[in-house]
């Protein structure tokens, strides 16, 4: 998974996201507006994701339709990729609409592959109703793992504040983060739900994958549509899920990332970073 200009490529590599203008087109963003109203949400307060709760009828129906919406433009932007699945991220309005900082699940092993979400607003976003927010660099200070019952962290923006990196959009405008990078978004104080649009992608040929801890181990589970359509909800409703085990492991064998760990490597990369603004200062 690389894109195509190589100073788009440069940035996502050193911030962990990009933002690329006039990702979907007019045309795109009308198909997607009618699709969201199918999902028939009021009075949203918090975030919502159909994966959560809606039928799978209506789950496949919304990620082949966003596939058809994306296709044309991941074809224009990337190389050596595969999609992944699709959904809608809705932010509801007020204080519990907040997204604290967090990564999201691994959907490939990080070790040896890259994915990222492609994040589209059908409407304009800025910090006042929600844009994405992420820690600059974050994605390449740990190789942990994260899943339905393997937790992020998550982290004040308060705390994080001199990394931070706002992305505002225009409805349309694409946001590509990696999944590893920690990323959030502050309350939407509008009056109006944030609607917006998401879809994964990953390194060609790389295999799709959920971990899941069970005692003491973890196993690493093959993954496709079907998971994200349709399994995802049994994991909300604490159910068994049935589907490929590719491996089992000693949780010994995997880095689990916590607050303090998190907290000890910003501290040192923080301080690495105004060392290195003095020195381009003084001898630039």
């Amino acid at each position: 998974m690389r894109l195509k200009l190589n100073e788009l490529q440069d940035q996502f590599e050193e911030v962990g996201a990009i933002r690329i203008p006039n990702f979907l087109s007019k045309s795109d963003l009308d198909t997607i507006k009618e699709l969201y109203s199918e999902l028939k949400i009021k009075n949203l307060k918090g975030i919502y994701s159909n994966v959560k709760d809606k039928k799978p009828e209506l789950n496949y129906k919304i990620n082949e339709t966003l596939k058809s919406c994306y296709k044309k433009a991941i074809d224009q932007h990337f190389i050596d990729y595969q999609i992944g699945g699709g959904a809608f991220l809705i932010k509801g309005t007020g204080e519990g609409s907040e997204s604290s900082l967090h990564q999201d699940w691994n959907i490939v092993d990080e070790s040896q592959y890259k994915s990222a979400a492609i994040f589209c607003p059908i409407q304009d976003v800025d910090e006042k109703n929600g844009c994405i927010q992420v820690v600059k660099g974050s994605h390449k200070w740990f190789n942990n793992i994260r899943s339905f019952n393997i937790s992020s962290i998550f982290l004040n923006f308060n705390d994080v504040e001199k990394q931070l990196i706002p992305f505002p959009a225009k409805a349309g405008d694409a946001i590509v983060f990696r999944h590893n990078v920690f990323h959030g978004s502050k309350p939407n104080f509008t009056n109006d739900i944030r609607i917006a649009a998401s879809m994964s992608i990953a390194t060609k040929n790389s295999p799709l994958i959920h971990y899941k801890k069970s005692g003491d181990n973890v196993i690493t589970f093959r993954v496709n549509d079907h998971f994200f359509n349709e399994e995802v909800q049994q994991l909300y409703q604490n159910k068994e899920i049935n589907i490929d085990i590719i491996d089992e492991k000693p949780i010994s064998e995997f880095q689990i990332l916590d607050q303090k760990t998190f907290a000890n490597h910003y501290k040192k990369n923080k301080s690495k970073g105004i060392v290195n603004r003095i020195k381009h200062i003084l001898f630039r």
